[in-house]
């Protein structure tokens, strides 16, 4: 703790200054907050002067300000990047965490809850270049207090030599016939960042914690069904958000199929009447109460065309074997649901 007392108590006007990076100009002009044990001690010294470089395998220092978007360029509009997310940054709820460790900067940027998904933009600036594609190590990447299982996909795009971009959409399941919660409330502690092989690429120590309320929407309740070769698929519900349309839907296998398929899983291919395709081989996140018998999910994709009057869902179901053992596809009849 004395380094960062003497820290507190430095005269800036000694200080040579220096060339920074555009991270580096965004921490300093804010309140810097050293992470220990995970109590966090602000340093309101005129540290905006100066930038100080404490080396270290094993520090990790918290930042939290109003506007990460608007100081460090790339971070500028995370979600533009990525295609599928209209309107998300009109109702999404700006994070503005940061916080770096063993020299990798994770920021979140902005983050939504239309009820069912959670989505969440970051960015990522690492210590040195890595040629491989990254991804977060299991076993989880994000957690919400109060679920006990979670449907995820993650999406992170190198736009630099050592800066990344990502968006992480991930569905919290609840207790069963429990409504879902008008808050949620996220922690995320990634430990690890790997290649495709599963080879560990960067380890650090990082951690967030924040608050997400509900964007309200209008659910259409039916009971839409279609069977396929002993796979019952019915469409519960599409509730429609300003930045989502979400698809609730239950499965059911008959005996021999669960017998024989220790995983079965829908994804879909939904357009509207318009010829607007709105996913394309997509699943979603799911949880079975009778190993896997009945399945309850749901799968989110973009707002709906506002001209639309029809959506026309093609789903397939995925037997899978799993661990690379093997599955199979059941191309099921389509389900055509009337919007209007």
């Amino acid at each position: 703790m004395t380094k960062y007392k003497d820290l507190a108590n430095l005269d800036i006007d000694t200080i040579e200054p220096v060339d920074v990076s555009p991270f580096e100009k965004a921490k300093v002009k804010q309140h810097v907050l050293q992470k220990s044990k995970r109590k966090k001690t602000m340093v309101w010294r005129n540290i905006a002067a100066a930038v100080v470089i404490v080396v270290g395998s094993t520090i990790t220092l918290g930042y939290t300000f109003p506007s990460v978007a608007s100081q460090i360029p790339f971070m500028q509009n995370v979600i533009s990047y990525f295609e599928g997310y209209k309107h998300f940054d009109e109702f999404s709820t700006e994070i503005g965490l940061s916080e770096t460790s063993n020299g990798t900067t994770i920021m979140i940027d902005q983050a939504v809850y239309d009820g069912t998904t959670i989505t969440v933009s970051y960015a990522l600036e690492t210590a040195k270049e890595f040629e491989e594609d990254i991804k977060f190590r299991p076993p989880f990447e994000f957690d919400v207090v109060g679920a006990y299982g979670m449907g995820s996909t993650s999406k992170i795009e190198k736009i630099g030599d050592t800066r990344y971009v990502g968006v992480s959409s991930f569905t919290p399941m609840f207790k069963k016939n429990e409504a879902e919660p008008e808050t949620v409330q996220i922690t995320w502690k990634p430990t690890a960042f790997t290649d495709y092989d599963g080879n560990t690429l960067f380890e650090g120590d990082w951690s967030f914690d924040f608050a997400l309320t509900r964007v309200n929407g209008e659910k259409l309740l039916m009971n839409e069904a279609t069977t396929t070769e002993g796979i019952t698929l019915v469409i519960r519900s599409i509730e429609q958000t300003n930045v989502s349309t979400i698809i609730q839907y239950e499965q059911t296998i008959n005996e021999s199929i669960a017998e024989n398929w220790p995983e079965v899983s829908p994804v879909f291919e939904i357009r509207d009447d318009l010829g607007n395709v709105y996913a394309h081989g997509e699943g979603g996140g799911g949880v079975s109460y009778d190993n896997g018998k009945i399945l309850y999910g749901t799968t989110t994709f973009e707002p709906l065309h506002k001209n639309a009057r029809k959506l026309i869902i093609q789903p397939t179901a995925i037997l899978s074997l799993l661990q690379g053992k093997g599955h199979e596809k059941v191309l099921m009849d389509p389900i055509e649901i009337e919007l209007k």
